[in-house]
């Protein structure tokens, strides 16, 4: 058997699982590692937290989980199954840095290396990329629905599916009167421009590029874009009709569709919004298997008033977490900027948090 330490496995784990998506590519999660006592906590980095809109906790959490997902999985092909559990409230505080333990866990016992298995699953994050752009006419199939219900049965998660044909013009709609709310409220935009990386011969480790919102862009677009929609200038964009060009734009993706899915939890809290990230977690790797992609529509999950009309138009009794197009694209997406994992893992030892090697 060939023989892997868990610190390695861990550190290994930790540079594939950081390409998991998080709202503004924020990128939410910090490991801490204790090697003495081989206990650990997945926290919510506190100098990374989302703060523009209350609904982004929301949304942190469904990202840590899906990291989480990612990395249970590669530890364990690397030999180490992980024992883990939600922490108390006592716990949560318990880290130094005040960062936010969400979870403690600890390897089991070493057991042989799926190799070939690792190996997959890699190319399959590295080639995972949120795709804005538009997507194949491919139908879901009945056994590919099948298989995303029994994918997520160990969840706290109701999942429903929707097509272009039935609901892609109530959508766009719903789209077209709320996606203007990312603009007016001004501490959510200040907080999402400040996430816009718009030279992209500068290495980043969060945010993201114009390209990946809009695909290969000019120069003078960016730079029309970062004069235009700068949060200083909120009242020149409107007078512009900026805003509802955007929201056009994004209403008409919408309504291509070609399949809608929405999630909603079964239970109240923390936990539950973190489990239901694990199962996101799955269902996008599980896309991903079928050369398959995802387009989060968060702007109707982050309002309220927006959120409540996507139920209404889905006939959903339980207000939706999670809401995006999906289909088989017609080009992949592009990377966008990451951490370095050493940013991402803190060695604890006797309760002495080392420093991080990077940061913000």
């Amino acid at each position: 058997m060939t023989h892997c330490t868990f610190e390695h496995a861990l550190a290994e784990a930790i540079q594939l699982a950081r390409l998991a998506p998080s709202s503004h590519n924020c990128q939410p999660w910090t490991v801490h590692f204790d090697p003495v006592i081989h206990c650990g906590y997945l926290a919510i980095d506190q100098r990374r937290k989302l703060t523009g809109l209350p609904s982004l906790e929301r949304e942190m959490l469904l990202s840590c989980g899906i990291f989480f997902h990612f990395l249970e999985q590669l530890v364990r092909l690397r030999g180490y199954p992980l024992h883990w559990r939600w922490c108390d409230a006592q716990e949560q505080q318990a880290l130094a840095g005040e960062d936010r333990a969400l979870i403690r866990f600890m390897p089991g016992p070493e057991q042989p290396q799926q190799q070939s298995a690792f190996a997959s699953l890699s190319e399959q994050l590295q080639q995972r990329h949120t795709v804005r752009s538009a997507y194949r006419n491919t139908a879901l199939s009945a056994q590919q629905h099948s298989e995303l219900n029994t994918l997520l049965k160990p969840y706290p998660i109701t999942l429903g599916i929707y097509y272009q044909h039935t609901h892609g013009k109530a959508l766009a709609k719903l789209t077209q009167t709320y996606a203007g709310l990312d603009f007016a409220n001004r501490a959510a935009w200040r907080e999402t421009y400040s996430y816009i990386r718009f030279d992209e011969r500068r290495q980043y480790e969060d945010g993201f590029y114009l390209h990946n919102l809009f695909g290969p862009v000019s120069g003078g677009f960016k730079t029309f874009f970062k004069v235009a929609f700068h949060p200083r200038l909120s009242g020149l964009n409107k007078l512009l009709g900026l805003p509802g060009k955007m929201a056009q734009g994004l209403a008409e993706l919408v309504e291509a569709g070609p399949q809608y899915l929405a999630l909603s939890t079964t239970k109240e809290g923390d936990e539950a919004l973190f489990r239901a990230g694990l199962g996101l977690g799955a269902m996008w790797l599980r896309l991903q298997q079928w050369g398959w992609a995802m387009h989060p529509i968060s702007v109707l999950v982050q309002h309220d008033n927006a959120r409540q009309a996507l139920a209404k138009s889905l006939s959903q009794a339980e207000l939706p977490v999670f809401f995006a197009r999906f289909g088989e694209p017609n080009e992949s997406g592009s990377p966008a900027p990451r951490r370095h994992w050493q940013s991402i893992l803190v060695s604890d030892t006797h309760g002495q948090v080392q420093p991080r090697t990077t940061g913000r």
